[in-house]
């Protein structure tokens, strides 16, 4: 009898380690840091649910081999961020790690480099994919900023006012501004910076008003765009001139009626209809902001694990050739947010589109005419 428990311990001992599974699979361990309480966590909780969805997905293809994902709750917080990250590095002893959203990619960016354990992250700019193994799906701001002018040009925008906040969205909003001036006759009539999280918008939406701007362009996480719409209508009686990039879409389900009828940029990181589509079919969940992004990652993440080169006497590919899969072969890669290409950056570029707010729920243009 205390062979078998010793042999037990063992076994349980080299499954922890990432050595092998019952089946004899090397398990690779995928570590995920998300809001999954406070303000922002139904996004993290849909990002939680289409990990989980994808990977019971991917694993009906009898793969090589076992993989188990370690979920942390950051709150939205950096610190809990960091935390979370270290713990998944030393004591998880993650391959990969997954994140949402730039204050807190960031933070596991710089972490994981130091390592040497690959990231992944859904997050604006540059910085979550700067480190060898670190890898960011988004729209390119250029894309973006492109996309936003050519529909404002559509429909005859003439006068705009901008409200961004003052994170690295301050970048995306500086290659916006360039495309407006350089590349239409639309004047900027107001411009304001605004803290991230801000919740009070009425004194700026007053002096912005006074300039009598035809659209507010306007940016920010949960709740802020709902907030920023609620108090628009409450100012001025109208709340059907907004637009955005991606944040109208990051509006909580419970308050995105308060969109309804509006037009905005999307950079498909709530993934295609048919994943979200998906995502509500077995997980009872409604896409938003980065889940599709999150579940493409780790979609790549896999393929790359699945098919790199395998060294001899290895129990799994060396980090330096799941990199150089990944960067061979991820060109108009089908994932869930669409056909995706990864740049020599390390940052996985995938195709904007426009959408409009129906009855609570984001709809291609096309679907609505």
């Amino acid at each position: 009898m205390k062979k078998v428990l010793f042999s037990l311990m063992i076994a349980t001992l080299l499954t922890a380690c990432g050595e092998k599974t019952e089946q004899g699979k090397t398990t690779i361990t995928l570590g995920v840091t998300m809001p999954l309480t406070g303000d922002a966590a139904e996004a993290g909780q849909a990002a939680k649910a289409g990990l989980e969805m994808v990977l019971d997905e991917l694993k009906q293809k009898n793969l090589k081999y076992d993989y188990k994902l370690v979920f942390e709750d950051n709150q939205m917080n950096p610190m809990k961020t960091a935390n979370n990250v270290k713990k998944l590095i030393s004591v998880d002893k993650a391959d990969a790690i997954f994140s949402m959203w730039n204050m807190m990619s960031n933070v596991t960016a710089s972490m994981t480099a130091e390592q040497d354990v690959f990231s992944f992250a859904c997050s604006y700019g540059r910085t979550a994919n700067a480190g060898k193994y670190a890898f960011n799906m988004q729209n390119t701001y250029e894309d973006e900023a492109k996309l936003l002018v050519d529909e404002l040009k559509k429909r005859n925008t003439k006068t705009v006012a901008m409200f961004i906040d003052n994170g690295t969205i301050t970048e995306q909003f500086a290659v916006v501004e360039d495309y407006i001036k350089n590349q239409s006759n639309i004047e900027i009539v107001f411009k304001e910076y605004f803290n991230p999280g801000e919740r009070d918008y009425k004194a700026a939406i007053i002096k912005a008003s006074a300039k009598n701007p035809e659209l507010y362009i306007i940016s920010g996480y949960p709740p802020s765009p709902y907030l920023f719409i609620k108090q628009l209508k409450e100012i001025t009686g109208r709340s059907d001139n907004v637009t955005s990039i991606d944040a109208i879409a990051e509006i909580d389900m419970a308050h995105r009626n308060v969109a309804n009828n509006l037009w905005y940029i999307d950079s498909n990181q709530n993934g295609l209809d048919a994943f979200q589509e998906r995502l509500l079919e077995k997980k009872n969940m409604q896409s938003q902001s980065c889940v599709g992004n999150v579940a493409s990652n780790l979609e790549i993440f896999v393929n790359a694990v699945e098919n790199a080169e395998l060294e001899v006497e290895e129990n799994k590919p060396s980090k330096e050739n799941i990199r150089q899969w990944i960067f061979d072969n991820v060109k108009d890669y089908e994932t869930a947010s669409g056909k995706a290409t990864v740049l020599d950056d390390g940052f996985i570029a995938v195709k904007p589109s426009v959408r409009i707010i129906k009855n609570g729920k984001s709809v291609a243009i096309e679907e609505n005419k």
